[in-house]
């Protein structure tokens, strides 16, 4: 077997990066995007059609190119564990969350505290090296993150009506640092792919469960074509092609440096809103983002 060498191994990772970097420009267009679809359906139906067509997709990809698309029932539970933990909790909780509130503040909580968590976790209990760079990154991307939500806060002028909102947010955050430290050990052994598959696809089924009593009040021929372009959308690219990604990425550089590319969804996040929603950033915001950058790169730069 050829081992590979260290130009193999650095383009290997740079691959990996560049895919991390994609999976955020997604994601940070999923919150505005999923925020278009709460205001024609509720949230657990948003939540639910995201996922539900997602993982049905997946399941064909994996079915279609893997050999061994079913794992060994021991992976069972801790697959249904991570779909419950890191796709029906953290969606009922951030699709909620984002009916009360804009867009930009599910960027901002989400991605503040799930890479911090994420990292700590992942240093202190999963044997990830500590060095100073990544503390220090850490410290660098939270600091530009408080930078950035200030600004926000200040562009919005103040946080009335957001608490419970936020609340539902910072708890969907804790459920997508948590899943992300529980999928590596199954990314590693069965794969990225399957992994991602299975924890789509349990995950959903809890998610269709939860919404069932509301699907039947959807005005589903008065929804626009709006709606079903932007469905579309969050199906291919910020669920199915990015949960890909990101779960490549926990298997091969670990959980805490993956989550910590979390730190550029809110850039791109505040972009597509500009974009979709006529919302504008102010310089406040654009300077917490360059931090927030700088962080990034230490906790992903080579010891």
């Amino acid at each position: 077997m050829k081992i590979p060498d260290g130009n193999e191994m650095s383009r290997g990772y740079g691959r990996v990066y560049a895919g991390l970097v994609l999976t955020m420009v997604f994601w940070g267009s999923a919150f505005p995007t999923s925020k278009m679809l709460v205001l024609e359906v509720p949230p657990e139906v948003g939540a639910a059609l995201r996922f539900g067509i997602g993982s049905l997709l997946m399941m064909a990809i994996l079915f279609r190119r893997s050999a061994k698309p079913v794992p060994d029932r021991d992976v069972g539970a801790r697959l249904a564990v991570v779909g419950l933990v890191g796709v029906t909790g953290f969606n009922t909780l951030f699709f909620s969350g984002l009916l009360v509130g804009p867009s930009s503040d599910s960027g901002m909580n989400i991605t503040m505290v799930s890479p911090v968590f994420t990292a700590m976790a992942g240093m202190l209990f999963l044997g990830e090296p500590v060095r100073r760079t990544r503390v220090a990154g850490l410290a660098v991307s939270l600091a530009g993150a408080v930078i950035f939500f200030w600004g926000v806060i200040a562009h919005a002028g103040g946080q009335a009506g957001r608490v419970w909102g936020d609340a539902a947010l910072l708890g969907a955050a804790g459920c997508w640092a948590a899943s992300s430290i529980l999928s590596r050990p199954l990314s590693i052994r069965i794969g990225a792919m399957p992994a991602a598959s299975w924890t789509l696809f349990l995950g959903s089924v809890a998610l269709a469960a939860i919404s069932s009593l509301k699907v039947a009040a959807v005005p589903w021929g008065a929804l626009t074509g709006r709606f079903w372009v932007v469905l579309a959308y969050v199906v291919a690219f910020p669920t199915v092609v990015a949960y890909i990604l990101w779960m490549e990425g926990i298997r091969t550089i670990g959980s805490g440096p993956t989550t910590s590319f979390m730190f550029l969804a809110p850039v791109f996040a505040l972009l597509t809103a500009a974009l979709l929603l006529g919302e504008r950033p102010t310089p406040l915001q654009g300077a917490g983002g360059a931090l927030m950058l700088c962080g990034v790169w230490l906790v992903n730069r080579p010891g």
